[in-house]
């Protein structure tokens, strides 16, 4: 039991336990203004298609990373029935899959060697933006966590789901007939949040360190819960889209991990999380052409709460204040984020979002949502174009920078590096930094106030013969929405 968070959700669960079964009845009826609460707040709030049926051809998307986050290209996908390999962005998609559990892993070869993970996922018909984060590792040092899931009387629970939170999203393991369980493949040298979730129980929630190889035992006992009114809704929420001006492919050659290293340093300027450690991606559909090739993405966040019956989230999402369509379930108690990747964003439409939480005691059964979170906004920019110098210019002295304007822009920053910003970054004193702006927190005369479309480079002085990158980044006020151009590169002579 959680005790850092207190309310009479609590105290009317513990009055159930101290009373008993019997007792259970004439509790939630003496707690009537609670329990009224219940159909006050779910009422109108059943979403469609929860409730099972055969719905042939459901899509699974989601993300194949390391174990810091970073996105993992040319990874084989693969199910029972499919497979498919990771893009760029480390996105994968996988379609007209039947229902039900699913194991799904990853693997790639890496200086040699197997890198894999694997999860298990629940594939249910009628939800949108199916979506999924598979973590990398070696093989030579995974662990594993097994154990039982066990209810009330000692017994044990078929289809129990645990999840198992990591740096990045979580693993899924789902208990069998005789209630045991079983994760593999897993990064070593992490300590983990692991919940125990069941439709009708309460959670149990652990931490376990794994080291290189472990094989640890791990089990959970279940209670069975009561409806006592709805989850409260997630506190804080905010959003910051971003626009990148680039084609997604299937080629493992480009890296795009600067894309993810500015993603850490405009969201410390924000102060939302710089690497967020539970996350889910939306679906996304591989290069697409419109608009101008670019990409969407809006990324949310919330204050992370646990409590004893949290299941997981629901995203609303629409044009309207506040949004009526449910876009996103996260089966994912431990889940703190969420990037919407869906194709149909749109450059300068506001899109309005709520979060809702979902309890393990009344949204299974009739798909009840907890109340709405504060209602919150991203406005896309358009997609910005880096023209000169073009790529492979030769440029003598200090060049100027030019760029297309974007509209709702009031900033532009110019970063240049003096070698490939690569999957490494500031981050690690090995990776590769800018060296305009040295700090991207004081950047300098190397960001400027729209409309202007150019700048005279101002940083230390250029090698002849080396070859630079640059690119520019939009922004609006308060860097609500950010967009990226392609990278570009010169060589000064």
């Amino acid at each position: 039991m959680t005790y850092h968070i207190v309310n009479t959700r609590w105290r009317l669960r513990a009055v159930n336990r101290r009373l008993g079964k019997g007792h259970l009845m004439s509790d939630v009826i003496r707690n009537g203004r609670r329990y009224a609460a219940i159909l006050g707040a779910v009422v109108g709030a059943i979403l469609t298609g929860c409730g099972g049926g055969s719905v042939p051809g459901t899509d699974l998307a989601g993300l194949v990373t390391d174990v810091d986050g970073k996105p993992v290209a040319g990874a084989r996908v693969t199910t029972s029935t499919q497979s498919t390999t990771s893009m760029t962005n480390g996105s994968f998609t996988l379609t007209g899959l039947p229902q039900g559990n699913r194991m799904v892993s990853a693997s790639i070869s890496i200086q040699g060697r197997t890198w894999n993970g694997e999860t298990m996922v629940d594939i249910a018909g009628g939800e949108k933006n199916r979506s999924v984060n598979i973590v990398v590792s070696d093989a030579r040092y995974q662990a594993r966590l097994r154990g039982y899931v066990v209810g009330p009387g000692g017994f044990g629970l078929e289809g129990a789901k645990v999840f198992i939170g990591g740096p990045w999203g979580s693993t899924l393991a789902v208990s069998g007939s005789d209630g045991a369980y079983e994760a593999r493949r897993l990064t070593p040298g992490v300590t983990y949040t692991v919940t125990c979730s069941l439709a009708g129980y309460l959670n149990d929630t652990r931490t376990v360190h794994l080291a290189a190889n472990d094989v640890r035992d791990l089990t959970f006992a279940l209670t069975h819960g009561s409806a006592s009114g709805p989850i409260p809704a997630p506190e804080d929420p905010a959003a910051q889209a971003w626009t990148i001006a680039d084609t997604i492919t299937r080629s493992p050659g480009n890296d795009h991990g600067y894309l993810e290293w500015l993603k850490r340093q405009f969201r410390k300027r924000r102060g939302l999380p710089a690497a967020p450690t539970r996350s889910k991606i939306a679906p996304t559909h591989g290069s697409r052409a419109t608009p101008v090739g670019s990409l969407i993405e809006v990324d949310l966040f919330w204050d992370y709460r646990e409590w004893e019956d949290l299941l997981g989230y629901a995203i609303k999402r629409g044009t309207s204040n506040p949004p009526s369509f449910t876009t996103a379930v996260l089966r994912d108690p431990l889940a703190a984020s969420f990037f919407d990747m869906d194709p149909t964003l749109t450059p300068d439409v506001v899109y309005y979002y709520t979060i809702h939480s979902l309890d393990t005691i009344t949204f299974p059964v009739n798909g009840s949502l907890g109340p709405a979170s504060e209602v919150v906004w991203a406005q896309p920019l358009g997609p910005i174009q880096a023209t000169a110098p073009g790529r492979d210019d030769l440029v003598v002295g200090d060049p100027r920078f030019m760029w297309t304007g974007v509209t709702g822009a009031k900033h532009y920053q110019v970063i240049v590096w003096d070698r490939f910003p690569d999957l490494q970054n500031s981050d690690d004193p090995a990776g590769a930094a800018p060296i305009w702006p040295y700090d991207l927190g004081n950047p300098g005369d190397s960001r400027v106030a729209a409309p202007q479309t150019s700048l005279r480079y101002n940083g230390p002085y250029l090698q002849p013969g080396k070859v630079y990158y640059w690119l520019v980044v939009a922004s609006d006020d308060g860097e609500y929405a950010v967009s990226v151009s392609h990278l570009m590169k010169f060589n000064a002579r």
